[in-house]
């Protein structure tokens, strides 16, 4: 499996459930937005949040490249139990062709390894 690191770094951003949508959100080429009962989440590039928004900063993010069918199964799994098993924390998000993991910096080599050591091709190792 082939995972991209994409730049720049990312935040998990936290907003009320009944905020409207930021025009910083959707700035960058990269962003994704889920509405819920209790949130509104965001993650986009760090660089475009505003300081005053709850967020957690400083994640990496990896996107899934390859030919996957849609209908794969386990390709979650075998994104995440390594990462799990090691005990790093990683967040995931999924679109209609691709998955994306987002790992925080702190961990970001330590991931990197494991996912070296687990078979997985990483590109752009150092964006």
């Amino acid at each position: 499996m082939i995972l991209k690191r994409l730049s720049p770094g990312f935040a998990i951003c936290k907003l009320p459930a009944d905020a409207k949508l930021p025009d910083w959100s959707t700035q960058a080429s990269l962003f994704f937005i889920a509405r819920t009962d209790d949130e509104l989440s965001i993650i986009c590039p760090q660089s475009e949040v505003p300081a005053e928004i709850e967020a957690s900063r400083d994640w990496i993010c990896f996107r899934v490249d390859g030919d996957l069918d849609f209908e794969e199964i386990g390709v979650v799994a075998r994104v995440s139990a390594p990462i799990a098993d090691a005990g790093i924390s990683l967040f995931l998000v999924s679109t209609h062709d691709r998955d994306y993991v987002l790992v925080h910096a702190d961990n970001v080599t330590q991931a990197i390894d494991i996912y070296r050591d687990n078979g997985f091709t990483i590109l752009n190792e150092d964006a």
